[in-house]
């Protein structure tokens, strides 16, 4: 049981942190990393939103989940 809360939480930091870093999120990426279902990755996402309802919004044309812009690490040039 708590392995599983560990890996919960671990997804929930990566989801977080590709946000930072990519801008931009879907369920392929998780399912990729991880290794989880189709279903599982929308769960985890959408336990993201609802953790962070600010961080980021479901961009329809795109098919992905885009991060807020404030909550993006600024880039160097």
């Amino acid at each position: 049981m708590a392995e599983q809360r560990w890996f919960n939480r671990y997804r929930m930091e990566w989801i977080a942190e590709t946000l930072r870093v990519f801008g931009f999120i879907n369920r392929g990426h998780l399912m990729r990393k991880f290794g989880i279902s189709t279903p599982q990755a929308s769960n985890d996402l959408a336990a993201f939103q609802r953790l962070y309802p600010d961080a980021m919004r479901y961009d329809i044309s795109l098919k992905q989940y885009v991060a807020n812009p404030a909550t993006q690490r600024t880039k160097q040039k």
